[in-house]
């Protein structure tokens, strides 16, 4: 099981006190230089030791994600050093814990942050493309497609070929919309050698890889990194994350909580042996966010390229009659999902972000997609309230998905 070694520390790394002495121009550099870097910063700024012109810089707009990414980082490192430290009766451990509420204290406040700038974000995107919030019908057509791929799959190319365009399917998932848009010539990062060895490396070889970039917080492997890799990388770090959890006894995939009750009693040997896989595991959630930011980055490219394509009104048009024809035909299960989504939406049917969220949505999506799974029936007779939309709202429903 892939691990880190808990007594490794970066050298010359600035004490936090130290780094309110840089002007602001090195403290600039100093954020850029390395991972570590930024954590240490992040730590000091969580702790009140920034300058004003230092912590505006470190909060820049363009930062955030990258400062959350530290923190969550810092989060984790700061909580196995406290378990280091306690169970070796060190006497910094209570330092390191007033470090560590400060930063979750911080981390707390990142986190409404970038998810103000990311409602931001989505308005202006929304403004340009002429779409405003999603709302339960849009919402409901585009989940309708997700639970008949098959049957839309036929009547979206029927549509396609109607209008005289080229056959493309509907994307499954992100990943497809990524590597469609590799293919499609909007996303250009050039297939390298390095690029192809890790596309031909095999599974266990693959997580290697990945567990050796996520060990290394000071450096990215590039490749890695390339629209085609994503899905692989999503894998590998599930899988990573999943191998970890037992060996670090943490309590999820996503948190530490509290170590075993018998730890303090452990052989020095097999203490560690679980705070490295905790370390480690802390490493994973670093680039699980950095990978989620990077997909995210890449789809939205994407879309913003499709609508700017001459096409794209001939296929937001083919795109809403073939979901038309699969809500007449299926407007039974149609209902059904309006009805799922209704306690989530304002009175005029609108799906607010801040109420329905992400979270909320893949769940309440997943939930949906097997009831229609489990009742799929051809003698249920369920009236449809869900009209035919126009073509664009319908695309904006799909792409937002």
């Amino acid at each position: 099981m892939p691990a880190t070694s808990d007594a490794a520390q970066p050298q010359n790394r600035l004490r936090l006190r130290e780094i309110a002495d840089l002007d602001d121009t090195a403290f600039s550099d100093y954020l850029q230089d390395r991972f570590d870097h930024l954590v240490t910063a992040a730590i000091a700024d969580a702790a009140s030791y920034l300058r004003p012109a230092q912590h505006d810089l470190l909060h820049a707009p363009g930062r955030l994600h990258d400062l959350r990414d530290a923190l969550t980082f810092a989060e984790g490192d700061l909580q196995v050093a406290v378990e280091r430290m306690t169970y070796r009766q060190d006497p910094r451990a209570a330092r390191t814990s007033r470090q560590l509420r400060q930063v979750r204290t911080a981390l707390h406040q990142v986190h409404r942050d970038t998810a103000a700038v990311r409602r931001a974000e989505n308005r202006t995107r929304d403004a340009a493309a002429g779409t405003g919030p999603t709302d339960t019908v849009t919402t409901a057509r585009g989940w309708l497609a997700h639970a008949y791929p098959a049957r839309f799959t036929q009547l979206l190319a029927q549509a396609h070929a109607a209008a005289g365009l080229p056959v493309r399917p509907l994307a499954k998932d992100i990943f497809d919309t990524i590597e469609e848009g590799w293919a499609d010539g909007h996303l250009t990062a050039p297939s390298t050698p390095g690029v192809e060895q890790l596309l031909a490396r095999g599974v266990v070889a693959f997580r290697s890889t990945v567990a050796d970039d996520a060990r290394d917080q000071n450096d990215r492997d590039p490749a890695l990194r390339h629209p085609l890799l994503q899905r692989r990388w999503n894998t590998a770090l599930d899988e990573l994350a999943v191998l970890t959890v037992p060996v670090a006894r943490a309590s999820s995939r996503s948190a530490l909580g509290t170590l075993p009750s018998d730890f303090a009693d452990l052989p020095e040997q097999d203490a560690f042996k679980i705070l490295n896989a905790r370390r480690f595991l802390v490493a994973i959630w670093q680039r699980r966010a950095e990978h989620t930011r990077l997909i995210h980055q890449y789809a939205g490219t994407v879309t913003d390229l499709r609508r700017a394509a001459p096409d794209h009104d001939l296929r937001s048009q083919a795109l809403d009659a073939a979901l038309d024809r699969l809500v007449a035909e299926q407007s039974a299960a149609a209902a059904r999902i309006l009805a799922r989504l209704r306690p989530y939406a304002t009175a005029d049917g609108r799906l607010e972000a801040d109420v329905f969220t992400p979270a909320l949505r893949a769940q309440a999506k997943r939930e949906v997609l097997a009831d229609l799974a489990a009742i799929r029936k051809p003698n249920i007779v369920m009236h449809s309230e869900i009209a035919p939309r126009p073509a664009l709202v319908a695309t904006a429903a799909l792409a937002a998905r």
